[in-house]
This record gives structure tokens, C-alpha cells and sequence, in this order.
């Protein structure tokens, strides 16, 4: 299941939610940026690369392309600068503190169209 919410007239995001939680009452990820290194201290996390195709009229997501990229460990300062530079390079970062999961988005336009836009051309 998957929500859309407009943040300008270009960009947008997309929240996935998963069936299996109520997610009513789950927080949602929190930013990369915005998580402090004690937070993440000592910790390992699963990484993951998020690639959203998206379509050229509307720039809505048309598919999702999803890879497991390893796990990263969190021990000191340095390592936390390297995952905030690795973040740095995608075009959004969010972590779930609860999962132990680094989410890596980045946006293509495969050259796709929707449908719906199609029929608006």
C-alpha cells in the first residue's frame, strides 16, 4: 500500500506502509539527517536502496525497484560521518530505529508515462 503526499510541483514522496503493522499507530521513519549519533551508537542496521520509477508527465512513481545493500555497524564518530556522506548522494535517507533499517531512495524516469497521463497528452 503506498500513499503519496506533494511536497512542490516537481517532487514527491512515497511512504510505503506494510500491510502487517498498524501503522495508525507507528511513527513514521524518521530522516537520516535528522537522527543524532547516540541514537544510532553500537548498532547495526540493514541497508537498503530504494530506486522510484517515475513517470515523465506527472512524476509520480510508475514502479519500485528494492535491493538489500548489507549492513552497516555504528561504533564511532567516523562511521556515523560515513553514513551521513553515503546518505548525502541519494535523494532521500530514512532509518527505522525499532527494524535496525537504513532506507537509500533515488528517483529515474525510465522514459515511462502512465497510462492516465497518456490520455492527458
Amino acid at each position: 500500500m503506498a500513499f503519496y503526499i506533494e511536497r512542490s510541483l516537481v517532487e514527491y514522496t512515497l511512504i510505503y506502509v506494510s500491510l502487517r503493522i498498524n501503522w495508525i499507530d507507528r511513527p513514521l521513519n524518521k530522516s537520516l539527517f535528522e537522527t543524532g549519533f547516540e541514537e544510532l551508537k553500537e548498532k547495526i542496521f540493514e541497508s537498503i536502496h530504494i530506486v522510484e520509477m517515475l513517470c515523465e508527465v506527472c512524476g509520480k512513481p510508475i514502479s519500485v525497484k528494492e535491493k538489500s545493500r548489507g549492513t552497516t555497524r555504528i561504533l564511532d564518530r567516523n562511521d556515523y560521518g560515513r553514513l551521513l556522506n553515503k546518505g548525502a548522494i541519494h535523494d532521500r535517507a530514512e532509518v527505522d530505529l525499532e527494524k535496525r533499517k537504513i532506507w537509500f531512495y533515488d528517483h529515474d524516469f525510465p522514459g515511462d508515462i502512465h497510462p492516465e497521463c497518456l490520455e492527458k497528452l
